[in-house]
């Protein structure tokens, strides 16, 4: 049930994120996750699942960008090891070494992910945490970045 909500999710984020400037309709992404086979009790987890994670307090919430500083290296402790797949955790370390997550977004992440986990935390679920981490601390600031994840296109980053 878990991978289905947040395969919902997925398509939610990469709906949102592939419409410039037509209104979002939270109807229409119902009825076509509908249509596509997904049922209204997943849908209606996969919104609130987001409406949680979006409605935490950010330990680090400021208004303006920040200058990305030095990257610094982070000690997994054995809780954190234990709830991230290792593909997850070298995403979140590649992240912060990139600049894309700061220190106090890198450990937003964790900390979600931490308190989410039931299972080990995939590479997927750890992008999609990120994403709306990122989305929730900078509206579209991050949006660039977020489309090269998803797509695993790391090559664009640096261009």
């Amino acid at each position: 049930m878990r991978e289905r909500v947040l395969a919902i999710v997925n398509l939610i984020a990469k709906y949102v994120l592939g419409t410039d400037d037509a209104p979002i309709s939270e109807q229409e992404l119902v009825t076509e996750l509908l249509s596509v086979g997904f049922e209204a009790e997943e849908i209606s987890d996969a919104f609130s699942w987001m409406e949680a994670v979006a409605l935490q307090p950010s330990p680090a919430a400021k208004t303006e960008p920040v200058a990305l500083e030095q990257p610094t290296y982070r000690i997994f402790s054995r809780e954190e090891r234990q709830a991230l797949e290792p593909e997850a955790l070298g995403f979140l370390v590649r992240l912060r070494t990139l600049g894309i997550l700061s220190d106090a977004a890198q450990e937003e992440v964790i900390e979600r992910a931490v308190q989410s986990a039931e299972d080990p935390i995939s590479l997927q679920e750890v992008k999609l945490i990120a994403a709306l981490t990122l989305l929730s601390n900078s509206s579209n600031l991050w949006q660039r970045e977020i489309d090269c994840f998803f797509d695993s296109d790391w090559t664009r980053i640096y261009h």
